[in-house]
């Protein structure tokens, strides 16, 4: 009696172990399965977080240079930023890269970064994309609109934008694409005949071979097909596009052509042809003068000998960067003698309001205070 009843247990045993079975192999699998999928979209995370933060330090006033990939750029760098973070973000992480001389840019002869356990992603994956960005342009993949960024439909205002605007909003996306390597079809048919996950690939038949031939199927079930696509990830920044990264240093009565002067930005809205006040301006002081000179005054006198300042139709700057020690104090020649004027574009009278938003930014990556803080 007492063997059969220790047999009876022993059986029951067996059988509470097939049917927990059932739950306990698939809750284990799923479990790497979606550990996997965790960091894959942490790591597609990354990719477009860190590729549009890039274009917060580009060199915006540099004439744009031969791009790393074919086309014009918009400004210096904007191509090479997203080209470069691509090489990079081929791996799916910044730690590895496994991009090299002929491995290109999507990594396809170097498998070696694929070492998950169970769901390997892939930008090979049909749906899938690298981290692509546009400027002023709305997302091609959807995820929001577009256009510039301050454009008040203003001639005067978009003119400047036009020839000193050189970012605005910038817009990258990405999508990671995984495959099954683990997780079965189906699990014990002759129990259930619910389906657990899409198709189940085969590492020996290659990572990248699988994901370009992927089978991608709109199934609410997420069965079909052998391809999951994570979400998009979209972010963009807009950019301080005219802010000058030369200091300003400019004596009243003369002028300065360089492109990324102070100067030239103000003489282009001071004399741009939509401005109407100078239009008027020009032509009465221009009917002035020729009226002075042959009535009153020597009849050399001619406007277009006159330095800025003495001639109304050209701007006169006065702007002193602000030095090391002291204050920015300009000395001008007047009335027979001369006077010193505190002039600078960063003092605000008592009020630092420029300064005080400088200093607050932190030296480290994203403005943080601390690194590696945020």
């Amino acid at each position: 009696m007492r063997t059969s009843r220790h047999r009876a247990a022993r059986g029951a045993a067996a059988v509470e172990t097939a049917l927990c079975m059932l739950v306990i192999i698939p809750v284990f699998m799923y479990a790497l399965f979606l550990d996997d999928l965790l960091r894959h979209t942490l790591d597609s995370q990354e990719t477009a977080l860190s590729t549009v933060w890039d274009y917060a330090v580009q060199d915006y006033p540099t004439p744009p240079k031969d791009p790393p990939e074919s086309g014009p750029e918009p400004f210096n760098g904007f191509t090479g930023a997203q080209y470069f973070a691509r090489l990079m973000y081929c791996d799916h992480e910044s730690g590895l890269d496994s991009f090299g001389p002929g491995k290109g840019p999507e990594c396809e002869n170097d498998e070696g970064h694929h070492a998950e356990v169970s769901a390997h992603a892939c930008w090979l994956n049909p749906g899938a994309q690298q981290v692509q960005c546009t400027l002023n342009q709305a997302d091609p993949n959807g995820g929001g609109g577009g256009g510039p960024a301050g454009a008040y439909n203003v001639d005067l205002h978009q003119s400047y934008m036009d020839q000193f605007g050189k970012g605005g909003v910038i817009r990258c996306s990405a999508r990671l694409g995984v495959q099954n390597y683990l997780l079965p079809k189906s699990f014990l048919q002759d129990f259930s005949q619910v389906g657990l996950a899409r198709q189940t690939k085969k590492r020996s038949d290659g990572i990248h071979g699988n994901a370009t031939g992927g089978d991608l199927q709109d199934d609410p079930r997420g069965l079909e097909g052998d391809v999951y696509l994570l979400p998009w990830e979209r972010i963009a920044i807009v950019t301080d596009t005219w802010a000058l990264t030369k200091a300003a240093n400019q004596g009243p009565g003369t002028t300065n052509g360089e492109e990324d002067n102070l100067y030239v930005r103000l003489a282009q809205v001071y004399k741009n042809q939509d401005n109407a006040g100078y239009t008027q301006m020009s032509s009465a002081a221009e009917a002035l003068v020729s009226q002075a000179t042959q009535e009153v005054l020597n009849s050399a006198i001619r406007l277009d000998s006159m330095p800025p300042g003495d001639d109304p139709r050209e701007p006169s700057l006065s702007i002193k960067p602000f030095p090391s020690s002291g204050g920015p104090v300009q000395t001008l020649d007047q009335n027979g003698g001369s006077a010193s004027y505190f002039n600078s574009e960063w003092k605000d009278w008592d009020k630092d309001n420029n300064e005080a938003t400088h200093d607050a930014r932190g030296n480290n990556y994203l403005g943080c205070a601390q690194a590696e803080s945020c």
